[in-house]
């Protein structure tokens, strides 16, 4: 009898193995971290052949750690970073390319063009995301006009596309399965959000061939079995990151939330099995596929917030890890006047402007380090207040109770600053890991060890953070917040 289920979390930081007992407690795991590919100030990847090596080197892991063997494994399932893609050889089974990653602005002079000649409104009606550089149309678009290798191998017939997903699932199943959870193909912004397909006019406007796309599934389905650990185990579960920690986190119902907290901070909203387009800078997507019916979410991310604080570990260096900005930022009161906007690769929601840039404003001869770390974590909840504004309006909903997950949200500091500014509750589940639990549960589900109804019970608080702040401080500090963020926005051009 097989003891545990296996799930990669690869994520935009690093990669993690991780095996669950039946009660979905983990019992070991390993990590490692990716490179960061940066070579010039928009462009953000990463080694797709990297990111698959590591994957299994850290399943392995975590199975030797434990004396675990293929035959204890019951089935796999997989959650990754989205929107981040590549363009591989079907038959040397090479990338082509560094993986483009959800970071990534080359293509934000394209996103502008899109919406300056009115077609704007047209993809958020049918994709339900707005247009922006992280859509895969628009990378697939920039590769085929300045990549030799991927328009050579498109005209053979030989590239093939996918999210991370898409890749590892190839790979493991050794180019067996080529598919795409379906969360991760409405995370890429080309398909129809309402019918969970992919939007072929909008991919045939960019020019870009539908043979290269996988075929979309369910996110608890068989996608064919790996024998890299030792004998043949199922792949039964893959789900993009953040549907996985709303699945997860139990957010089945239409009005329930959860927001996770890592290298960016994603706010999603459950909305039922009915699509219905909000706008205001957020997306619309596809939370999951369960045999053939849809469950919808809105969602609003800040790129930029967990790694505003490595940035403080490893640009200005007044951290020496991420684990100290807690006590840093709680040696001072407040920020003395200092607001940061992360805007480090652009903004995203609900402003949604690559070409905007990080600013520090409100220095003074009496800044400190302190009050700048405090400005950081002050940043990220601001950013969260932003979308929840936004999500409040269109969804026509009062959030009282926001589940949090993610390394970040182990920051008391920060998640009282989240219940501070956002005004609600703010609940921390005994696991951070909520987005491996998510794909757990989605394999899990495909071999029917587990229902539906179970899944809202797996996760239970660890901690509530209540509102403490005054109501006339918290709208003073944010006013000044969002006149911060107007100073950060459009700060570059595109040429």
């Amino acid at each position: 009898m097989s003891k545990y289920i296996m799930v990669i979390d690869e994520g935009t930081t690093g990669t993690r193995g991780i095996l669950f007992d039946k009660e979905f407690k983990i019992v070991s795991q390993d990590y490692q971290e990716l490179i960061q590919y940066t070579p010039d100030n928009i462009r953000v990847e990463h080694d797709a052949s990297e990111i698959y090596n590591k994957s299994v080197e850290v399943c392995k892991g975590a199975m030797q750690k434990i004396g675990a063997t293929a035959e204890d494994i019951s089935c796999i399932g997989i959650a990754t970073q989205r929107n981040t893609c590549v363009i591989w050889d079907k038959n040397t089974g090479e990338p082509l390319y560094h993986a483009i990653v959800w970071q990534d602005t080359r293509t934000g002079d394209v996103a502008e063009k899109l919406k300056e000649n009115g077609g704007e409104e047209k993809i958020l009606r049918e994709t339900g995301k707005v247009i922006a550089p992280h859509n895969n149309g628009l990378i697939l678009k920039w590769c085929m006009e300045n990549v030799p290798e991927v328009k050579e191998a498109i005209e053979k017939e030989t590239a093939l596309y996918g999210t991370m997903d898409t890749w590892l699932i190839w790979k493991l199943t050794e180019g067996k399965t080529h598919a795409v959870a379906c969360s991760n193909a409405s995370s890429s912004g080309c398909v129809n959000v309402q019918k969970g397909v992919w939007n072929e006019e909008f991919i045939q406007n960019l020019g870009v061939p539908l043979k290269l796309f996988p075929t979309i599934a369910s996110e608890a389905s068989e996608y064919g079995v790996t024998k890299v650990f030792g004998k043949e185990i199922p792949i039964t579960g893959a789900i993009a990151d953040q549907q996985s920690a709303l699945f997860a986190q139990g957010c089945l119902e239409a009005g329930t939330m959860k927001c996770t907290n890592g290298t960016g901070s994603f706010m999603d909203i459950t909305i039922g099995n009915t699509c219905k387009i909000a706008s205001g800078g957020v997306d619309n997507l596809i939370a999951w596929k369960l045999n053939d019916t849809l469950t919808y979410m809105v969602e609003g991310f800040v790129s930029v917030t967990g790694s505003a604080v490595q940035w403080l570990r490893d640009g200005l260096k007044i951290i020496r890890s991420s684990g100290e900005i807690e006590a840093l930022a709680a040696s001072v009161p407040d920020t003395n006047g200092v607001y940061f906007v992360p805007a480090l690769v652009g903004l995203t929601s609900p402003h949604n402007d690559p070409s905007a840039r990080g600013t520090i404003i409100g220095i003074t001869r009496g800044t400190t380090d302190a009050h700048i770390a405090r400005a950081t974590l002050e940043c990220i909840a601001f950013g969260i207040k932003d979308i929840l504004d936004v999500v409040e309006k269109e969804c026509e909903v009062k959030i009282d109770r926001i589940n949090v997950d993610g390394g970040a949200s182990q920051n008391n500091l920060l998640l009282q600053m989240l219940a501070d500014y956002c005004n609600a509750d703010v609940a921390r589940p005994d696991t951070l890991e909520a987005t491996a639990l998510g794909a757990a549960l989605m394999a899990a589900l495909s071999i029917n060890q587990i229902s539906l109804e179970d899944v809202k019970h797996i996760l239970t608080p660890d901690a509530v953070f209540h509102p403490q702040m005054d109501a006339t401080l918290r709208e003073e500090r944010y006013s000044i917040w969002k006149e911060a963020v107007d100073r950060s926005l459009k700060w570059i051009k595109y040429a």
